[in-house]
């Protein structure tokens, strides 16, 4: 296939080339993303005006990215920060909020024992429930509002009746 010659000038222009990258080796750093939020399209550097994060959102919702981003600390999310807390609280009750509206009116189930684990209580999901139940027409009630300002709505309600709780508010970091 190659001759010796051949192969010692191989070897010789790949080792050139791997010692000029790692010598032209520039430090990466994550660009502040837009409104559009972290997710594949926020990868997207040309996508930084107005019409461009409209883009970056659809892209976003289109492939799911920016869930998977979330849960997974990639694609622009941070995994160490409130933001990323606060917007998994959101995508959670945006893609839950049926079956966790019925859960409520239970107080108890899986989805609330998530709840509880995302707002920093795993441990007290059977008094969240129990303040969610209590609280059901409050926390649910209807609106004509987008799923994405709706889940932000009912996140909020949430968090004010576990402020209002003495014991919830001691132990869910929310």
């Amino acid at each position: 296939m190659f001759s010796f010659p051949r192969l010692i000038l191989f070897i010789f222009h790949i080792t050139i080339i791997s010692i000029l990258s790692i010598l032209h080796f520039k430090p990466l750093h994550a660009e502040p993303y837009g409104m559009a939020g972290c997710g594949l399209g926020s990868m997207v550097p040309v996508w930084k005006n107005d019409i461009g994060q409209i883009l970056a959102a659809t892209t976003n919702i289109s492939f799911s990215s920016q869930t998977f981003g979330i849960t997974s600390g990639t694609s622009n999310c941070t995994n160490d920060g409130i933001v990323k807390k606060e917007m998994a609280q959101e995508v959670f009750i945006a893609y839950n909020e049926a079956p966790l509206e019925l859960e409520t009116t239970k107080g108890s189930g899986e989805r609330i024992r998530a709840m509880a684990t995302l707002l920093g209580c795993p441990t007290h999901a059977s008094e969240l429930g129990k303040l969610m139940k209590e609280n059901h027409s409050y926390l649910f009630a209807k609106s004509k509002l987008e799923t994405e300002i709706r889940s932000k709505e009912i996140l909020t309600r949430i968090k004010t009746q576990i402020a209002s709780d003495k014991t919830l508010s001691l132990v869910c970091s929310h």
